[in-house]
């Protein structure tokens, strides 16, 4: 009798745990087999930040501790974390749009003397504000020998952002096609569409290195980035939605031209503190860590019948943004375009959307942007990515057509690589569409 009710009182314990709060999330930590997260070891320690994307900015929703629970090899931990109050940050998402939760992770090895970092994200709906669980896969980027501090415990790990992080307080134009005609024979047209049959995610970009704010101070941008970071693309979506969008844009011979939409762009400069607990900051150092992440957090558009008509234009000239990010890209297609024919974007995507399998979607110069607006010039080369939800080898509709002579087309990719996962226990690097930037002569 005894037992049983012992049993009762766990497995109501245990179901308690997993129930959301009222206007909150359960998130429950996985692998990416999606078995509950555990350490590597018998002495571990699970440490966690959640941060939500909403329609006005990126904000930390807090910082949590799981410790290793169970006897001697039996691991009982379920790595559970609760978050409540989103109402408060979301009060209204309509049907067709969700917003990103971006969750860092640190698992604290004791026993093996390994610190393991990782990320995990989700999206929020309108229904998830009444209450709901997320399974969030973890997937481990990075893993270091353990600090002294963290072996006796009482030291917690966070992100904070830096002084030259930045986001765009009110809706700007950010370039999806761009088209450089100066070299040009005749006039160039160029057309892009996305449409609301399916999601679309606006999917941020993420760069980890060590000391960055003093490297990126100096030496060529291209050469610094190349050298300092690790990035990873898509590693979690701000904002997705059903969204309809298309424009046109004709370039003249000796012009440049772009085709944008109105978003609200961020960079956000990371770097990692180790705090003593119960010391407030007066108990936080840096530990040199440093990441960057950049991407789009809100789009500018209208209610439609099945989704929402995003806001933008076209405009001749130069995109307003830095120009250091033309020195980051690479020429991945020339083309020869006939007289008065055109070419689809869906060709020129097969030759710069990289080769492992992996599609990044179409790049937006949101480094260039930010740049613009006082980040380092290294950061001209993160790209984010606009795709569909199930992006298969192209995602996004669109024509160049040349009305004059035969002209030669240049498409270009990133200089950097860019790391994807592709398995379980795999991953590679490739160069990805920068702009997307095409160009004559």
């Amino acid at each position: 009798m005894v037992l049983i009710i012992i049993t009762l009182l766990m497995a109501t314990s245990v179901s308690a745990e997993w129930v959301p709060p009222k206007d909150g999330m359960t998130i429950v930590l996985t692998d990416e087999k999606g078995r509950v997260l555990r350490g590597f070891s018998g002495n571990y320690e699970i440490q966690v930040q959640v941060d939500v994307a909403t329609p006005s900015g990126i904000k930390t929703l807090g910082h949590y501790r799981i410790k290793r629970t169970g006897i001697w090899k039996l691991d009982t931990t379920r790595s559970i974390v609760k978050v409540a109050n989103l109402r408060k940050l979301l009060p209204r998402i309509s049907q067709e749009k969700r917003y990103g939760v971006r969750v860092s992770v640190w698992v604290i090895d004791r026993e093996k003397g390994i610190l393991h970092r990782g990320i995990g994200s989700t999206l929020l709906s309108a229904e998830d504000l009444k209450g709901t669980t997320k399974r969030v896969p973890v997937t481990i980027l990075e893993k270091d020998p353990l600090p002294k501090p963290l072996r006796e415990g009482g030291y917690y790990y966070e992100w904070r952002p830096a002084e030259d992080s930045w986001e765009a307080k009110n809706y700007i134009n950010v370039p999806l096609l761009i088209i450089d005609n100066r070299n040009g024979k005749g006039k160039l047209q160029a057309s892009i569409s996305l449409k609301a049959d399916y999601k679309t995610e606006f999917s941020a970009t993420l760069a980890y290195g060590t000391d960055l704010e003093a490297k990126f101070r100096s030496g060529d941008p291209v050469k610094v980035l190349s050298s300092s970071v690790t990035i990873y693309g898509k590693k979690w979506v701000p904002v997705e939605g059903h969204y309809y969008f298309g424009d046109i844009v004709d370039v003249p011979k000796g012009k440049m031209g772009y085709i944008y939409i109105l978003a609200k762009p961020y960079y956000r400069h990371e770097k990692e503190y180790i705090c003593a607990g119960g010391m407030g900051a007066y108990g936080c150092s840096e530990t040199g860590r440093e990441r960057i992440d950049i991407g789009i957090y809100d789009v500018k558009a209208s209610k439609g019948v099945n989704g929402y008509i995003m806001d933008g234009g076209t405009s001749l000239g130069s995109p307003d943004f830095d120009w250091t990010f033309f020195r980051f890209t690479k020429e991945g297609l020339q083309y020869p375009l006939a007289a008065n024919k055109g070419i689809t974007l869906a060709y020129l995507f097969q030759a710069v959307s990289g080769d492992c399998g992996v599609k990044f979607g179409m790049g937006m110069p949101v480094g260039a942007i930010a740049v613009a607006f006082g980040a380092p010039a290294p950061v001209a080369g993160l790209v984010a990515s606009v795709q569909y939800e199930k992006a298969g080898s192209v995602t996004i509709d669109g024509t160049i057509k040349e009305s004059g002579p035969s002209v030669m087309i240049h498409a270009f990719k990133s200089s950097q690589k860019y790391k994807f996962k592709t398995g379980w226990f795999s991953s590679c690097s490739t160069e990805i569409p920068m702009g997307f930037y095409v160009k004559s002569g």
